[in-house]
C-alpha cells in the first residue's frame, strides 16, 4: 500500500479540532493539514511543477504579522508539495523559510528543535519527512491553540488553504467536464466554508478582517458549486479485497464557476506572496 496515502488516512481520523463559542454553543471546525489536503487532491492526479511554489527569496517581503502568518501556511502548503513528490533540496528550503517565520509565533522552542532533527536526521527518507510535514502542522496548531492564538491559527490555515487549491486548479488546465481533479477542487466546498466561518467569528481581529475579503470571494464561487443526484451509493469491494463506495450525490463544478475560482484564487494568493 502507498505509505504516504496510509497516513493521510491515519491523519484524517485525528483532524485538529478547532474549538470556538457561538451563541452559547461550542463549536468545532475540522481542517486537514497541507500534507493531507495535497494527499486527497493528489487522487486526482496531481503532478509537480516547481513555478506554482511561492519562492523562498521572497521571505525578506514579510515584516508585518499578517504576512508572515498567511505565507507561513503558504511554504508550509509548498513544504508538503516537495515532500510528497520527494523533491529534498526544496524540502530543505523551505524548511529554513519555514523556520524563520516560525521564530516569530509564541510557540516553544522543543517543537522547532524537534523539526530541525526529525528533518535532519530522516532527510533521505520521504514517507517519513512527508509524515512530519503533517505532525510538525499539528504541533503548531495544538500549541497555538493552546496560548489561546486563534488569529494566527485562522491565519496559517487560510494561507496553506488558498496555496493548495491554488496549486490544484492551475495543474488542472483546461476545463475538463469529468476530470478528477478539478473533481477534488469542488468537494473543498464545505471544508472552505467551515474555514470562512472561523475567520468571521475574529473579524474583530484587522489581520482576520482583510484575509476574509479574500476567502469569502472564493466562497461566493464555491456556493454556485451544487450537490448532483448522482447515482445510486453502493459498497464495491476491489479486487486488492479493499472497500471502496461508489456513487451517490457529488458536487459538481461548472466550466464558468472552474475558471472563475482559477482567476479569484490566484489573484488573492498574487497579492498575498507580493504582500501588495
Amino acid at each position: 500500500m502507498n505509505y504516504k496515502l496510509l497516513i493521510s488516512i491515519l491523519c484524517f481520523l485525528f483532524l485538529h479540532q478547532v474549538s470556538i463559542s457561538q451563541t452559547s454553543a461550542e463549536v468545532y471546525f475540522l481542517y486537514p493539514t497541507p500534507g493531507e489536503l495535497i494527499a486527497v487532491i493528489d487522487e486526482g492526479q496531481l503532478s509537480f511543477d516547481n513555478k506554482l511554489m511561492n519562492p523562498t527569496e521572497n521571505l525578506s517581503k514579510y515584516i508585518d504579522t499578517k504576512s508572515r502568518n498567511l505565507n507561513l501556511g503558504i511554504y508550509m502548503a509548498d513544504m508538503a508539495y516537495a515532500a510528497f513528490f520527494s523533491r529534498r533540496t526544496k524540502v530543505l528550503n523551505y524548511l529554513e523559510v519555514i523556520g524563520q517565520l516560525s521564530n516569530y509565533l509564541l510557540i516553544s522552542s522543543q517543537i522547532k528543535e524537534n523539526l530541525v532533527n526529525d528533518f535532519t536526521e530522516n532527510i533521505d527518507n520521504f514517507d517519513s519527512i512527508y509524515h512530519f510535514t503533517n505532525v510538525y502542522y499539528y504541533d503548531i496548531m495544538n500549541e497555538l491553540e493552546a496560548n489561546n492564538n486563534q488569529n494566527a491559527m485562522t491565519l496559517i490555515i487560510a494561507g496553506a488553504y488558498i496555496e493548495c487549491i491554488y496549486i490544484a486548479v492551475n495543474l488542472a488546465g483546461d476545463y475538463e467536464e469529468n476530470s478528477a481533479l478539478i473533481q477534488k477542487v469542488a468537494e473543498q466546498k464545505y471544508a472552505f466554508n467551515n474555514l470562512v466561518k472561523s475567520c468571521d467569528l475574529h473579524k474583530n481581529n484587522r489581520n482576520l478582517a482583510a484575509i476574509l475579503v479574500y476567502l469569502k470571494d472564493i466562497q461566493a464561487i464555491y456556493d454556485m458549486v451544487r450537490l448532483t443526484e448522482g447515482t445510486k451509493r453502493e459498497i464495491i469491494r476491489t479486487p486488492d479485497g479493499k472497500i471502496r463506495f461508489k456513487g451517490g450525490p457529488t458536487l459538481k463544478m461548472e466550466k464558468e464557476e472552474f475558471y472563475k475560482l482559477k482567476e479569484t484564487i490566484s489573484r488573492i494568493r498574487t497579492e498575498i506572496v507580493n504582500n501588495s
